[in-house]
C-alpha cells in the first residue's frame, strides 16, 4: 500500500543540527516502518532510547560524519552508505521501557561508561513534510579515546568529518 499525499509518511518528525552547519537546522523523520520494526521485534529499550534520547536530544548532537566506510544498499542504491550522516554525543541520561507494553513506562539510567550515543541518518531531498532525511537507527558505541564524545575509531568508519561543537 502506497502513503496517499494526505497520509504523513512519519510516525514522528524532530529536529536536528544541519549536516552542512551546525548553526542551523533541519527536520528528520522517523518512518512509520521503522518504529514499528522495534515494536514488532519488542525493542523496547530503543523505543524507550528513542523518546527519552533522540526526540529531544538529536537537537544537542556535538558531532556530525558523512559516509560510512562499508557498503551499505538501500532498496535500488547500491552506494546508500554515502547519503548517510552519523550525529553523536554523550546524553546525560540512558532510558529503558520498564513494565509491559501498554502499561510500562521510561526509566531513566546512567548512561554506560565510555560510551556515546549515534544516530544514523539517511540523507535525502526536502520532501512535501520540510523533511530532509530520515532517522533509520539508534544506539550507544564506544567513544573515541582522543575526540570526547565521538564515536571510537571515527576516522575508520566514516568518509568524512562535518562539524565538531566540541
Amino acid at each position: 500500500m502506497q502513503n496517499s499525499p494526505l497520509i504523513k509518511p512519519y510516525f514522528d518528525i524532530v529536529d536536528a543540527l544541519s549536516p552542512q552547519d551546525c548553526e542551523t537546522t533541519v527536520k528528520l523523520g522517523v518512518r512509520h516502518e521503522t518504529f514499528q520494526r522495534n515494536v514488532n521485534l519488542k525493542l523496547s529499550t530503543m523505543i524507550a532510547q528513542y523518546y527519552g534520547i533522540v526526540k529531544d536530544g538529536l537537537i544537542i548532537a556535538e558531532h556530525a560524519f558523512r559516509g560510512l566506510k562499508r557498503p551499505l544498499l538501500h532498496a535500488d542504491d547500491m552506494h546508500a552508505d554515502e547519503s548517510v550522516v552519523v550525529y553523536a554525543w554523550r546524553p546525560t541520561f540512558d532510558y529503558e521501557w520498564t513494565g509491559y507494553r501498554h502499561d510500562g513506562k521510561i526509566t531513566s539510567l546512567v548512561p554506560p561508561p565510555g560510551r556515546v550515543f549515534v544516530v544514523l541518518v539517511r540523507e535525502m531531498p526536502i520532501d512535501s513534510w520540510g523533511v530532509s532525511g530520515t532517522i533509520e537507527r539508534w544506539n550507544w558505541v564506544r567513544e573515541d579515546p582522543e575526540l570526547r564524545h565521538a564515536p571510537v575509531d571515527y576516522r575508520e568508519r566514516y568518509k568524512e568529518p562535518l562539524w565538531s561543537k566540541i
